[in-house]
């Protein structure tokens, strides 16, 4: 098991590292803000979770052990695939994910891409007694960042719909009409620009 790599950042890609350590390039997938943050050139030491499949050897990399750690014990609860839960990371971070697990805030957890209410509440259950050697202890203003976070996104969220609901209007659809699919295509829409969240819209009514 590779524990972790030391080595410059040949290049980037969006949801990976390419390492050069000792003429070895590792494509090492990561976290989105250390793909956004890393340099070309730049030394790292990358702390890695070796994920082996049937057809593949994966490399996963964090900038700090605790979201290694955090990383393994969320595939271990709550049926998390290291995708999930490289997401939830990117998403959230490890205090954000910390903090909502011990605060039993499934709603913070929901915000995630792919974490439907079931899961959320898997993980509170399964995990709320098991991250004492992590982030965010009890009484830290680490609940109160994953809840502004979580506020923020609502609020982008919100914004989006009632733009892509403006241009629907303009186009001659009633809210009555448009609402509903709004709202079965927020996830969609708020990855979106405001174009193609329009689009998306259109397709789900028909046009």
């Amino acid at each position: 098991m590779i524990a972790f790599l030391d080595g410059t950042v040949a290049w980037t890609e969006d949801d990976a590292l390419v390492m050069d350590t000792g003429g070895v390039g590792y494509r090492i997938y990561v976290p989105g803000p250390l793909t956004k943050s890393a340099q070309v050139g730049e030394s790292l030491r990358i702390f890695t979770y070796q994920h082996v499949r049937e057809d593949a050897l994966l490399l996963y990399g964090f900038a700090q052990d605790e979201e290694r750690r955090l990383f393994i014990r969320l595939q271990n609860a709550g049926g998390v695939g290291p995708k999930l839960a490289l997401q939830m990371i990117s998403f959230m971070g490890a205090p954000g994910i910390v903090a909502a697990v011990r605060g039993e805030d499934a709603r913070a957890l929901t915000s995630v891409p792919g974490i439907g209410s079931k899961t959320a509440q898997r993980l509170i259950l399964e995990l709320k007694d098991r991250l004492d050697d992590l982030a965010a202890p009890p009484g830290t203003g680490a609940v109160s960042v994953s809840t502004k976070r979580l506020e923020q996104e609502e609020s982008m969220l919100s914004g989006r719909l009632s733009e892509v609901q403006t241009a629907l209007a303009a186009l001659g659809f009633a809210d009555r009409e448009t609402t509903p699919v709004l709202r079965e295509l927020s996830a969609d829409i708020a990855a979106a620009d405001l174009a193609q969240g329009v689009k998306l819209a259109l397709r789900a009514l028909g046009r």
